[in-house]
């Protein structure tokens, strides 16, 4: 479980779900389920081989994970890797999302490991990890996948990359450079982006309103002066993505997003039980 982060894994299931019904999908479709399921298996697939390629970084600043503490061996955690994101792609496919894009999710996963150590913009890599995710979903109901799918992509994946400007200051407490606190705020940009064509007003407005506070709670987190400040505060806001799905479901279906807020607590409860950083 601390190898794949599961405390995150509600948020995982959440952009499937959101996606999934943006594009009119139903919530009683097995193929629904097969497909989180493939989800899950990639993102914890692609949670272990992080632990993999970190395996040499967190010999000297984070001996106590799984590998270098000895409790899994690299072996084990390589076999893991392939196994589950294997299994992830099959499923992925079998629950009906199009080869091109669960292909894609499966090289992002896999560049974002390889990179995020080498090269600081990598930060964008892993939004599009969430991004590719949120289209794959929305190609397995229609070919045809409708603009706004891509645009609370695109926003998803740069609030993903925002936390991710946040985290890498985690381990000193360091000071968050302002773009990365930028890229938390993409939500605001869709409904604009979109001119509100079609839109659930009183839906958008009272998620709209939910999502931003808590973004801004996150931040005000930040600017404490509390030790370990910046890793509560990544914990937060990685809970703040299913508010995203919420914004997004509500646009087109009302009030009926704020099933997707009760995740909040959920997430936050498994984070204080299983590490989700």
């Amino acid at each position: 479980m601390d190898l794949c982060r599961v405390s995150n894994l509600p948020t995982v299931i959440s952009n499937c779900v959101g996606s999934w019904l943006l594009v009119a999908g139903s919530f009683g479709d097995l193929n629904l389920l097969v497909l989180v399921s493939g989800a899950v298996f990639l993102y914890s697939g692609g949670m272990i081989m992080n632990d993999v390629f970190d395996l040499a970084f967190d010999d000297e600043f984070r001996p106590d994970r799984p590998i270098p503490s000895g409790i899994v061996s690299k072996q084990l955690a390589v076999i893991l890797t392939l196994l589950f994101m294997a299994l992830g792609f099959v499923l992925m496919k079998l629950g009906g999302a199009q080869l091109f894009w669960v292909l894609s999710l499966g090289i992002v996963i896999t560049a974002y490991n390889y990179f995020h150590k080498k090269w600081v913009h990598s930060v964008y890599i892993m939004g599009a990890c969430r991004s590719i995710l949120y289209v794959a979903c929305a190609s397995a109901v229609s070919a045809n996948i409708p603009n706004s799918i891509f645009a609370w992509s695109v926003c998803l994946g740069l609030y993903t990359a925002g936390i991710t400007v946040v985290a890498r200051g985690e381990s000193t407490d360091n000071v968050v450079p302002f773009y990365g606190i930028a890229l938390l705020f993409s939500p605001l940009i869709v409904p604009i982006y979109l001119g509100f064509s079609g839109m659930h007003l009183m839906g958008i407005l009272v998620t709209g309103i939910l999502w931003l506070s808590w973004t801004i709670y996150c931040l005000c987190i930040i600017k404490g002066s509390a030790e370990g400040r910046i890793g509560r505060s990544v914990s937060y806001l990685i809970a703040g993505m299913v508010l995203i799905d919420a914004l997004a479901v509500s646009s087109q279906y009302g009030l009926y997003g704020l099933f997707f807020v009760t995740l909040v607590p959920l997430v936050i409860w498994f984070q204080s039980k299983v590490s989700g950083t």
